[in-house]
This record gives C-alpha cells, sequence and structure tokens, in this order.
C-alpha cells in the first residue's frame, strides 16, 4: 500500500500571542509520544504483534496530557 505523507509550512505573525499555547501543546504532545512508545513496547513484548491505530487511541484517550490538546477534546 502507498502512503503519501505531505509537509505543511505556515509562518506565525502573531507569536507573542500564541507562543505559551505553542508551548504547552508541544509538551502534551511529546508526553502522548512517549505514553505511545512506552505502550507499544508493552503489546509488542507481550503479543508479538504491533497495536493499531484504534488501540492507541483508546491508550492516549484516557491519559491526562491527551485533554491538554484542545483539537483532540471533540474526539
Amino acid at each position: 500500500m502507498l502512503e503519501v505523507h505531505r509537509t505543511y509550512r505556515a509562518k506565525i505573525r502573531n507569536h507573542s500571542q500564541v507562543a505559551e499555547m505553542l508551548d504547552r501543546h508541544g509538551w502534551s504532545t511529546s508526553k502522548l509520544w512517549n505514553v505511545a512508545n512506552y505502550h507499544s513496547r508493552q503489546v509488542w513484548e507481550e503479543t508479538g504483534e504491533i497495536p493499531d491505530h484504534g488501540d492507541l487511541k483508546d491508550e492516549l484517550k484516557g491519559h491526562t496530557k491527551y485533554r491538554g490538546l484542545h483539537s483532540l477534546q471533540r474526539f
């Protein structure tokens, strides 16, 4: 299966107004990345399989840092 990855570039013109919020989102995202990696390693060691998207989403939705990502609160 062919996967396409796109990269979008943007320029933030009001950086002073959004810097703190972006820092918080970045921090929450890095913590969730660590949780996802840990969970994936645990599942791999127990089952020999890589967890799928649904399993990871279920695991991460219960994490406190998930709520720190405003755009993901609706899921």
